[in-house]
């Protein structure tokens, strides 16, 4: 079909196929839009919302992530039942609402618009920066003002809802206990590499390891790929920006300009319009010209497309077309790491096939010619050296936990710790006075060590294992524990209520939902006809 698009028959024929898809597809396209996925108490929850609340958490998760977004991270978040659940989650709330005969005034809703910092210029509202940032997101001031007030109601009643918690002084103590009780505790380690000299492994151990361990071997496929960029800069115009356009950016962008105070002090004061001035102005210039790049980029993907000549499109338009050196799919080079979803496309191209035109932050670029090395694992001939360190690694490790357990298990039947460690030539420290979790900066970063600060105590003075750190086994030992200091807890003990307050009503208000949600279902007031997965 590429090699014959511009012949008079396949015209014909494409023709006859758009006209399908238009009726066909686009039917369907409607139907699925409007499709019911769930009715709760009667309301009914449709496709279309479904998909808006999708995409609005995935774009978030882009905004907050950038480039780190994989697709792997996306799943794991998993937006698709996110998305399900909250717009469940809202109509059983406002359902809730209307039984508790809630609702939200004029007034009230009035002083909740007007306090949107994106609606404010010099912390008063503007009625045309609120109209134009509705228009800029496309939303109807009714559609954004109805469900403003949707939330507003279910706010009201989660306050509601919330107001029955209470916080008792025994539950802050406690908190209080955790956060800032000091502890000192006995530590013994053991290098694991002092057990690498009597271990000498055979040719046939080596092979042994590598079939038990060949994934930690295994050289990851490559790639190599030309590409032809298109910088967003290249295409900017060269006129000036407008003095109002510079401003109404400020204002609207005024978080991104805030001072970094290394003291903390005047945390939040932004940076004036003249100092920000030339940065703003780069910004917007290279916003106009990632458009105009694009519009370009397109056009080259559509000609190389149907005539198959990436680098022959770039000789004669001038154009530079890059390759890579080999690289790990998970690690792209520097020059193209942000190119959003730049494996997925590329990792199954033909010959001669392009992807579409991807994008960075800085350009976009249309890729193709793709050579692939694919993963193997190495044999003892290729990675002898590596294997056979690895093995005695292991081994080691295995020898040195074996002794330091062996050492635990003599402690915890009442032997003196000071005399073991003196028997065995090994060095007894003190960690000295810590806050019971914290990093024993002597041993190094450990969350389980940290954890066991918490575990042991004077009834019970050892943890139930020995921790491998910084390629050493440690061996906890409780010695004493910090006084309270009762001045210190009467300055802390309002703030920590707060806390534990907000922590428990947080709790406790999605336990309510989720019972809630529950009795409803089983009421037959919630018909769920889509599963999640599906959608």
């Amino acid at each position: 079909m590429r090699k014959h698009a511009k012949s008079w028959l396949m015209k014909v024929i494409l023709g006859i196929i758009i006209i399908v898809f238009v009726f066909y597809f686009g039917a369907m396209r409607g139907r699925e839009q409007t499709e019911t996925i769930a009715v709760i108490d009667g309301v009914r929850l449709t496709y279309a919302e479904y998909s808006k609340e999708y995409q609005n958490i995935t774009d978030s998760y882009r905004q907050r992530y950038g480039d780190n977004l994989t697709d792997d991270i996306l799943k794991k978040l998993n937006p698709r039942k996110m998305a399900f659940d909250n717009l469940m989650n809202q109509l059983i709330l406002l359902r809730k609402a209307d039984e508790f005969k809630l609702d939200v005034s004029d007034e009230e809703f009035k002083i909740a618009i007007f306090s949107f910092p994106a609606f404010q210029i010099d912390g008063k509202f503007n009625k045309t920066l609120y109209e134009r940032v509705l228009r800029q997101n496309r939303l109807a001031p009714e559609d954004f003002e109805a469900s403003q007030k949707r939330m507003l109601k279910i706010g009201k009643l989660e306050r509601l809802i919330k107001e029955s918690v209470k916080v008792s002084e025994k539950e802050a103590h406690d908190i209080y206990r955790i956060q800032y009780e000091k502890i000192n505790a006995n530590y013994i380690k053991i290098a694991a590499k002092d057990f690498r000299a009597g271990i000498k492994p055979s040719e046939k151990d080596l092979e042994k390891y590598l079939k038990e361990h060949e994934e930690d071997f295994r050289v990851p496929q490559k790639l190599r790929v030309k590409y032809i960029p298109f910088p967003g800069k290249d295409f900017a115009g060269s006129e000036e920006v407008s003095d109002e356009l510079i401003e109404e950016y400020y204002n609207y962008y005024k978080d991104r300009f805030k001072k970094d105070n290394k003291d903390n002090k005047d945390a939040d004061e932004v940076r004036p319009l003249s100092e920000v001035k030339e940065e703003i102005m780069s910004s917007l210039k290279l916003t106009e010209g990632m458009g105009i790049a694009l519009d370009a980029a397109e056009k080259a993907h559509d000609i190389i497309y149907q005539e198959e000549n990436l680098a022959e499109y770039a000789r004669e338009n001038k154009l530079e077309v890059k390759t890579t050196a080999f690289f790990p799919a998970g690690n792209p080079p520097e020059e193209i790491a942000g190119v959003r979803d730049l494996i997925k496309e590329v990792i199954d191209l033909k010959e001669k096939e392009i992807t579409p035109v991807l994008s960075d932050n800085q350009k976009h670029y249309i890729f193709g010619e793709v050579s692939i090395k694919p993963s193997y694992i190495p044999g003892l001939k290729d990675a002898g050296s590596e294997i056979r360190e690895a093995y005695l690694d292991a081994e080691a490790r295995k020898l040195c936990k074996k002794r330091a357990l062996d050492i635990l298990d003599r402690l915890k039947t009442g032997q003196d710790i000071q005399k073991v460690a003196k028997k065995e030539g090994l060095n007894l420290a003190e960690t000295g006075m810590i806050l019971a979790g914290s990093n024993i900066q002597e041993i190094g970063y450990s969350q389980e060590v940290s954890e066991a600060l918490y575990e042991i105590s004077k009834k019970k003075p050892y943890p139930g294992d020995v921790y491998y750190v910084d390629g050493n086994y440690v061996i906890l030992g409780f010695k004493e524990r910090g006084k309270p200091d009762a001045k210190d807890w009467e300055e802390k003990k309002k703030d920590l209520k707060i806390f534990l307050l907000r922590l428990k009503e947080q709790k406790y208000f999605s336990s309510w939902l989720e019972e809630t949600r529950e009795s409803m279902i089983k009421e037959g007031k919630i018909e769920i006809l889509k599963d999640v997965t599906s959608l």
